[in-house]
């Protein structure tokens, strides 16, 4: 397998926080107080957001995605290896309380609310939101894979053995029908009340866990999604969270992801049956619209031939299994 050297992903990291920086800065050209955007006094600007990259959160996070990256191109992880690592990243992220301010979801849901409602987006939650999508854009998944703790403690939970023998796929039309409805439902209730759905009383909220909050809501909530896991990968991720519906959109323009070499695939089908996602069945199909990938490896180790890899497309024009010419490649 050929391999690209690291600067080439710290490039497109520093490539994508400019693009994703842009569009969220242009709302507070009027500065603020130093906790906000769109205020009077400090600008938020290029050079406070990357401060606040080089916390002790944003730089662990950092190269633990990056350890990631470097693992999928260079490593096979089967789903031992996996889960000790998702238990290193629930300690490292969740239990020794180091990624836990701002939170991922309200990294991402309380700046919608506020360019909504006009209220300010601070500083700590904008760079929050660049770093979650910096990194998506510079490999699928690269944070909900590798840095998110409640992730992390769903693919943990799913490793115990279902009741049944079996676990669930969900069809992916309908778990992501869920998770925009509920976003688009969030939305109506900003515009309706300036509160939004997944911070109102926490019902939606299970980050907070890791604040040691452990309200009557709370814990129902947290309850149901780890039983839930036993059956379903990641079901939080699939059907409600807001980031896990963020970082699709991102995958989509992901540098990094998996792709097939369709000219080495025997049609074994050893991916799909090895792979807790949906997303594997899509990516040997060619659909252009795919589940999301969690970039968790195992459908890379299953593979006999090695025909799956986490890299860099190239265009090519290979026959699918219906005969017809698909493009691989982004």
């Amino acid at each position: 397998m050929k391999r690209n050297t690291i600067y080439l992903p710290v490039f497109c990291f520093a490539l994508s926080m400019i693009l994703i920086c842009v569009p969220v800065m242009a709302e507070g050209g009027g500065g603020g107080d130093g906790s906000g955007m769109g205020g009077g006094g400090r600008t938020t600007d290029l050079s406070s957001i990357s401060s606040g990259l080089l916390s002790p959160q944003f730089i662990l996070g950092g190269l633990v995605a990056l350890a990631g990256l470097i693992l999928l191109r260079t490593t096979k992880i089967n789903w031992n290896i996996r889960t000790l690592l998702m238990c290193a990243v629930f300690v490292l992220f969740g239990v020794l309380v180091i990624m836990h301010q701002p939170s991922p979801l309200r990294a991402v849901v309380d700046p919608v609310t506020a360019l909504v409602t006009g209220s300010a987006i601070t500083l700590k939650k904008t760079t929050a939101l660049f770093f979650i999508g910096g990194l998506s854009v510079i490999g699928a998944k690269l944070f909900c894979g590798w840095v998110c703790p409640f992730g992390a403690l769903q693919e943990i939970v799913n490793r115990i053995p279902a009741p049944s023998g079996k676990k669930i796929k969900l069809p992916f039309n309908i778990s992501n029908g869920i998770r925009i409805s509920i976003f688009v439902i969030s939305l109506i209730m900003v515009l309706a009340t300036g509160t939004d759905l997944y911070t109102y009383h926490n019902i939606l909220n299970p980050f907070e866990l890791f604040d040691w909050h452990f309200e009557l809501v709370l814990a129902v909530l947290v309850g149901a999604v780890l039983v839930a896991s036993v059956f379903v990968y990641r079901p939080f991720c699939y059907l409600v969270c807001p980031v896990g519906l963020l970082t699709w959109l991102l995958e989509h323009m992901s540098i990094f992801r998996v792709r097939l070499d369709r000219s080495k695939c025997n049609d074994c089908n050893k991916c799909i049956q090895m792979s807790p996602c949906p997303s594997v069945k899509a990516i040997l199909d060619g659909d252009k619209l795919r589940p999301d990938c969690f970039a968790c490896g195992v459908c890379i180790d299953a593979c006999p031939t090695d025909a799956l890899a986490f890299g860099i497309g190239k265009m090519r024009a290979n026959r699918s299994r219906a005969g017809k010419v698909v493009i691989e490649g982004r």
